[in-house]
């Protein structure tokens, strides 16, 4: 069941609930006010029924002269053998007289039948009553107007109406109103999801009014397209740029290959060289897939083990590998005391190794590098400064996608995944990194991780 038609039928029985309040409404007006004139006959009866006892000298449907009742509507005439004498008419009757009722009652209490008659001449309705005195034929007829009932009547019949006309237009302007700002977002919703099914990734929800749930539908569902394109994107890069630095060691090997096929690499330096380059770039390509899968464990949310680690072995481990590659630069460790945070150990000594190579990598050979750890309040920090060029913000930005490599280190070796490695495995362990840099002040990375309190639980 669409929403139309659920909106369709809450309003139709919102009207049928109207319709029948107003009905219920009438009908009991209209019976409190037949109650409240049969108490008023009741209570006129009585009297005018004992008063009426001498038999009148002549009986006519109205004597010539009647007093008129301008105080109420009562009517009263005595009735002999089917002639009528008029005692008392009402000013509002306008001459009308009413029927007998063809129900007799008696004097006698709680035996009143009052009935609804019509006139005898007009459209006047009356509530009636015929009293028949005990011991004589005559008749004694009571009875009060409904002119005024009957008005009060119509007029609320009207005023329910006019109410059921006003709630049938709220309810129409309400489903219009809805349709507009609340089924039409939704529909439009619907038919750029099926375009987009379709293959037309370009479709977007056009923008509706804000400060309603269907512009905010359509505002999520338009960033979730944008996101998707982006993730798409990203991917596409991911897998040109993989297969980019894939192609170099692959197409290496495959030459090399080729030529031992051919009989040119048979014996000899050539041979060796040959055998060299090949352990070079399947060395290259290990590590490349390597890194790769480290990415796609993090990306997956891979667990990582979390037990107090300290960083200032891992920095002298680090610091120590890297003066073995790089015997004549500057390298530096400011530490006081052990800094243990939490964490996986073998992680963390491969956010320690990445960032204090690409450090020395991507910066001249005179310049120094120092690796500082610290613990400030309830954080663990660490930060891999250097004296280099540093980058400007464009390309500071970019520093963290996957295989971006800055123009001027394109001739070094890496495959530009470091620092994402780096920022993913800060991530997964709950942390920050962050990167300061400029072309006159250096490179300065900060990774914060969460500090250990008890040190007594280090493992050394």
């Amino acid at each position: 069941m669409t929403l139309r038609l659920r909106l369709g039928i809450a309003a139709c029985l919102v009207l049928a609930v109207v319709t029948v309040a107003g009905f219920l409404l009438v009908q009991t007006v209209e019976a409190s006010q037949l109650q409240q004139i049969d108490q008023q006959i009741s209570v006129a009866a009585f009297p005018v029924a004992r008063t009426l006892r001498i038999p009148p000298t002549s009986f006519s449907p109205r004597p010539p002269f009647v007093p008129n009742n301008t105080l109420s509507d009562i009517y009263v005439a005595t009735i002999v053998q089917g002639r009528r004498s008029v005692t008392l008419a009402p000013t509002l009757a306008k001459g009308e007289a009413p029927h007998a009722p063809s129900v007799i009652s008696t004097i006698e209490p709680r035996r009143l039948r009052s009935v609804t008659v019509s006139s005898l001449t007009g459209p006047e309705r009356w509530r009636a009553v015929l009293i028949e005195q005990p011991g004589t034929s005559r008749q004694v007829l009571v009875a009060v107007s409904l002119t005024r009932a009957d008005a009060t009547a119509q007029r609320l019949k009207l005023a329910v109406l006019a109410a059921g006309a006003i709630v049938l237009a709220v309810l129409a302007a309400a489903g219009y109103w809805v349709a507009r700002l609340g089924l039409r977002p939704i529909a439009e919703v619907t038919h750029v999801a099926d375009a987009i099914a379709a293959g037309d990734r370009s479709r977007r929800v056009s923008e509706t009014p804000s400060g309603t749930e269907a512009a905010h539908l359509a505002r999520a569902f338009n960033v979730m397209l944008d996101e998707q394109q982006g993730l798409e994107n990203r991917l596409r890069q991911f897998v040109a740029d993989a297969s980019h630095e894939l192609r170099t060691p692959v197409s290496a090997i495959q030459g090399f290959a080729d030529l031992w096929r051919q009989g040119e690499l048979r014996e000899g330096q050539p041979l060796e060289e040959a055998m060299r380059r090949i352990g070079q770039e399947s060395g290259r390509m290990a590590g490349l897939v390597k890194d790769l899968l480290t990415l796609a464990r993090l990306d997956e949310g891979h667990a990582l083990e979390g037990v107090p680690v300290d960083l200032v072995p891992l920095i002298h481990d680090a610091l120590l590998d890297a003066s073995a590659t790089h015997p004549t630069r500057d390298i530096r460790t400011e530490t006081s005391g052990p800094v243990v945070a939490v964490g996986d150990e073998a992680a963390l000594r491969q956010v320690i190794a990445n960032l204090v190579t690409n450090a020395l990598v991507h910066t001249p050979a005179t310049t120094s590098v120092s690796v500082r750890a610290t613990a400030i309040s309830d954080r663990a920090v660490l930060e891999v400064a250097d004296a280099g060029p540093g980058m400007d913000f464009a390309s500071a930005a970019r520093a963290f996608d996957r295989f971006w490599r800055g123009d001027g280190s394109r001739s070094r070796p890496g495959s530009g995944l470091g620092l994402p490695i780096v920022a993913a495995i800060v991530a997964a362990h709950g942390g920050q990194f962050t990167m300061d840099s400029s072309p006159e002040g250096g490179t300065v990375v900060r990774v914060v991780l969460p500090l250990c309190r008890d040190t007594q639980r280090v493992d050394h």
